[in-house]
Order: structure tokens, then C-alpha cells, then sequence
């Protein structure tokens, strides 16, 4: 994933901004006129929607994505009082504001993909955000989005910097998906420079220690850098993690959080034995891996009901609220769906 643009909703200037970089980027993604024109339409709903029910108290983002397949998201995200039912909004006609209430519908029709969330400022009580949330995905007509899982990213520079050290890179297959999360030493170009160094380092055969063993050695010599290596077995209802360093991972399952963290230590440098857990990852089962640029103090309660919803717009909705602002930030997210499995 990687942002191109984040503009405030208030003000003809920032609107014309946006719907310029909207019309450029699809331009040269390959999208044809009638998605292009989808994507307007989302996009002005978006930025209505916020200046009616938040006073434009919000922001629009676009999004570049390559996991698991070339897409373009578009992401609102406001910080009003909130929607106390989301089912009944999304509806034609269902309106507060005296419209036509057609809005949150018309989102969801012109998309690929979309979500809504909303968390009102009565239920935010163990939140220090309070809003709504909309995603919504775009693919090329030549794309092919059918995979047996859903699957979300964030990764964003300190200060939007083009040099980012964290990373995330995935591998997708039939039976089994695995990733690299990794986050170099400090920030900028040098903490860049040393996840950049490795190339695309993924294979489909090497264990996923083994895989972690090999990332140490490559990174000597360098400023090093902490990771993790993980893997869902789709057919074994499975997971692997092995990791070091300030990442962690929670693992959502039949209203349960378990919390997977590493030993201290460095790739590259110092570091105690390399550390390998295995899970069941049944259906619907959610992961999240982070780097320490989100803060760790989320908890089930934070965020009611996000967690049912696409992995893609649970990783933009922690990665804007639960993101540190003195470092990059990343997450991974990942649910397996059972309604795609052969």
C-alpha cells in the first residue's frame, strides 16, 4: 500500500486537489472511463458525506495497492459523532439530514469492494476516537481479486517521507500465504536503506525459521533491523510467526485476543536465538503484525465490531487512530474466508 495523497474534506481547494490526483492516478493505473467515473462518484460522496455530518472535520485518502492484486482504495476518515447504525444508513432513503439519503448506498453499489465503520462518541469510551470510517476498493477489469482470503496492509513514512524503514512484503498461494514484516533501526533514508538491501526475499519452500535465520545473516554489517516472518497454512487451518525484536502480533479468534511477541534483540547484530510460535488459525480467525510505530494498547473494546469487517479497512482505521506520529507504521492483516475456499 502506499498513499498518495491525504486531503482535508473542507474547502473547494483541497477537493479539486483530490479529484485532480484522483483523475491522474486512475489515469495511469489503466482503468477504464466507466471505473474512472465510479471512483468520482465515490470519492464526492465521500467528501458530502463529511461535510454534512462531521462539519468537513475529516480527510479523504488514495491509495495505491498491489496485495493481492493492482487496485486503488479510496479512504474517508472523519471524526463526527458517529453513525448508530450503519445497516439502516447504508440503505436508499435512510437519511437524517432531509436528502435522499442515497450517499452511503451509492458507495457501496459503485465499488469493487467496500466497508463502513462507525464508532459513536456514546460507545467511545475506550477509544480516543470517535467517527466513521469508508473504504472503498477499485479493480482493473483485467484484475483478478479472487483469492481464498482477505487481506489488508498500512505502511506509512514518519512526516510522509519517501523513505520509509518498515516493510511489508507477501507471498499468495492456493494453499498457503506468507509475509515479511519488517522495521529498520530509527527512521529515514538509512532505516530505508537497510529493508530496501534485501531485495524480494520471500521463497515457498524454506521453513520460516529457516527464512529468519537467513535474514539475520544477510543483514550483518548493516544498522540491522527487527522482523517477522509469518505463514498461514490455508488447508492446515494453521499459522507460524517467528520473529525478534519490537514487533508484535495479535491473533483475533472467537471474541479472544492472544498477544505474540519477540525476544529483544537486533537482526544483523545481537539478538538471543530466533523465536517460532504455531497457532490454529480457524475460519474468520483475524491476524494482525505491527511495528512499534502502532501503539500497543488496543484491545477488543477500543474498536467494537471492526473486527468482523475487511482486513483492509481494519489495517487503515489502526494504522490512522493507533499510529505513533514519531515513527513509520505499519500492520499487516489477515483473515482467511471461508466462502472463497475450493
Amino acid at each position: 500500500m502506499k498513499l498518495l495523497i491525504e486531503q482535508g474534506a473542507k474547502g473547494d481547494s483541497g477537493v479539486v486537489l483530490l479529484r485532480s490526483k484522483l483523475r491522474a492516478v486512475s489515469r495511469r493505473m489503466g482503468f477504464s472511463d466507466i471505473k474512472r467515473e465510479h471512483m468520482e462518484l465515490v470519492c464526492n460522496e465521500m467528501v458530502t458525506n463529511q461535510n454534512k455530518f462531521a462539519a468537513g472535520n475529516g480527510l479523504v485518502q488514495i491509495w495505491e495497492s498491489d496485495i493481492p492484486t493492482p487496485a486503488m482504495d479510496l479512504f474517508a476518515f472523519d471524526y463526527g459523532k458517529g453513525i448508530l447504525n450503519v445497516q439502516n444508513a447504508v440503505q436508499d432513503g435512510y437519511t437524517t439530514a432531509g436528502t435522499m439519503g442515497k450517499g452511503l448506498g451509492a458507495i457501496r453499489r459503485l465499488s469493487d469492494q467496500s466497508e463502513i465503520y462507525s464508532l459513536p462518541v456514546e460507545y467511545a469510551k475506550d477509544c480516543d476516537w470517535h467517527g466513521t470510517a469508508i473504504w472503498s476498493r477499485f479493480y482493473r477489469d483485467d484484475s483478478d481479486p479472487e483469492y481464498f482470503h482477505d487481506l489488508g496492509s498500512y505502511t506509512r513514512a514518519y512526516q510522509d517521507s519517501s523513505y520509509n524503514g518498515d516493510l511489508i512484503q507477501v507471498r499468495t498461494g492456493t494453499n498457503r500465504t506468507r509475509w515479511l514484516h519488517m522495521d529498520g533501526l530509527g527512521h529515514g533514508r538509512e532505516a530505508a536503506d537497510v529493508v530496501e538491501s534485501i531485495g524480494y526475499f520471500l521463497d515457498e519452500e524454506t521453513p520460516v525459521d529457516g527464512l529468519m535465520q537467513r535474514l539475520s545473516t544477510r543483514l550483518q554489517g548493516t544498522r540491522g533491523a527487527v522482523a517477522m516472518i509469518c505463514e498461514v497454512d490455508h488447508a492446515a487451518h494453521s499459522m507460524t510467526i517467528s520473529g525478534v525484536g519490537d514487533m508484535i502480533a495479535h491473533l483475533i479468534s472467537r471474541g479472544d485476543k492472544k498477544v505474540v511477541s519477540f525476544s529483544p534483540g537486533v537482526l544483523g547484530h545481537a539478538h538471543r536465538s530466533l523465536e517460532t510460535f504455531s497457532f490454529p488459525f480457524p475460519d474468520q480467525a483475524l491476524l494482525i503484525t505491527a511495528s512499534d510505530g502502532l501503539r500497543r494498547s488496543m484491545t477488543l473494546r477500543s474498536f467494537p465490531d471492526l473486527w468482523r469487517l475487511h482486513p483492509q479497512l481494519i489495517a487503515l482505521v489502526l494504522g490512522q487512530v493507533m499510529g505513533r506520529q514519531n515513527d513509520d507504521r505499519s500492520a499487516f492483516t489477515i483473515r482467511v474466508n471461508p466462502k472463497m475456499r475450493k
